[in-house]
């Protein structure tokens, strides 16, 4: 890259966004589905429960004020199904070392090759790689959950999902009636049918670039476990986060994206290691989650980077309970970042030159 390149690669990573607009009721149900849950624990005296269904709150997907109940209620369920059964089978398969490792990279392999029946397919494969891993690095990681354990996290997290999608969906509909304004009908076009999807998909897995996300995701994260089962006490669980995050279908070498979580993640860090040194009292993380919930759907839509740094302590605030992580974890998990970021280029890299540029496009 050249010196006018990088300039405009970080301008373009700094970028804010101003054609998305984020309703004032999705902010709402972010924060208060994260922070409503964890109010409820600290009263009741144990605020582990309140923190699992927080995480369920991380689930619900983008709220749509326009869309009527029988669509939103579609999105949603779009949203939470992969994410609930990813938490299932993450649960399940948590605590075994090197098994937990291959049945992981084993489903996230599947999920990226089924994701090429198509969109709805992708974003589905993408959710459930997504909380995979994340569900993966919550559950204890040292031993494999009781059965009593893994279904209460199970119903802690699923429980959180529902209250959250619910609490939008209300929401919504308050939105809606005080604008007067009624559902838009959807307007009809061209579907493929499931046997159209189907031959395409066929098609695409005849062809070795159908293969490459697929190799190109469970690769990295087959490196990413072996990682962090022959360094158990790195926190590098959270390279197969990075890599989830960052492995896009079309490959390109530096995607600004990659550039925006490195960078977004050093800031969360340094926020990360002063906010629970501030001594929070239980009150105070409830409020922090809120706030920094709150903030996310608008950082999602409007600047990456933003949201990087936002959801990096938002996640240590929930895992860690408020308590102070020591330098040493937030140094692992600044490196496992970087890690993953860098295993995305050269996985990246590796393609390109395999391939002719004029080949390029169809990757």
């Amino acid at each position: 890259m050249s010196v006018l390149h990088v300039r405009t690669h970080l301008l373009e990573a700094c970028r804010w966004a101003t054609e998305a607009e984020v309703e004032a009721a999705e902010i709402a149900a972010a924060a208060l589905g994260m922070a409503i849950p964890m109010l409820f624990a600290v009263i009741g005296g144990n605020l582990a429960p309140g923190l699992a269904a927080a995480i369920g709150g991380l689930i619900v997907g983008r709220i749509d004020v326009a869309s009527g109940l029988r669509a939103h209620l579609r999105h949603q369920a779009e949203a939470l199904a992969p994410a609930i059964l990813a938490a299932l089978l993450a649960v399940i398969c948590a605590g075994r070392g090197w098994v937990t490792a291959a049945a992981l990279v084993l489903l996230v392999a599947i999920a990226a090759t089924l994701s090429g029946l198509s969109r709805a397919a992708a974003v589905a494969a993408t959710r459930f790689t997504l909380f995979l891993m994340i569900v993966s690095a919550v559950a204890t990681p040292t031993k494999a959950l009781e059965m009593k354990e893994a279904i209460g996290l199970l119903a802690l997290v699923t429980a959180g999902a529902l209250w959250t999608s619910a609490l939008s969906l209300v929401l919504a509909r308050v939105v809606r009636r005080s604008r007067n304004t009624n559902a838009p009908a959807s307007p009809l076009q061209p579907v493929p049918t499931p046997r159209q999807k189907y031959s395409r998909w066929l098609r695409s897995l005849a062809t070795f670039a159908g293969w490459i996300y697929p190799a190109r995701l469970s690769s990295g994260i087959a490196f990413a476990f072996a990682l962090d089962v022959s360094w158990p006490g790195h926190h590098l669980h959270w390279i197969g986060l990075t890599l989830a995050i960052l492995t896009q279908r079309q490959v390109e070498l530096v995607p600004v994206k990659t550039t925006q979580r490195a960078l977004g993640t050093a800031i969360g860090i340094m926020a990360a290691g002063i906010l629970p040194r501030a001594g929070l009292t239980p009150w105070a993380l409830v409020g922090a989650v809120a706030f920094l919930a709150g903030i996310r759907p608008l950082l999602r839509v409007k600047n990456y980077l933003g949201y990087s740094a936002v959801m990096t302590p938002l996640i240590i605030l929930i895992v860690d309970a408020g308590r102070a992580p020591d330098n040493s974890w937030l140094f692992d998990r600044l490196i496992a970042t970087l890690i993953g970021a860098a295993l995305v280029v050269a996985i990246n890299m590796l393609v390109l030159r395999l391939f002719s540029p004029h080949d390029h496009h169809k990757l």
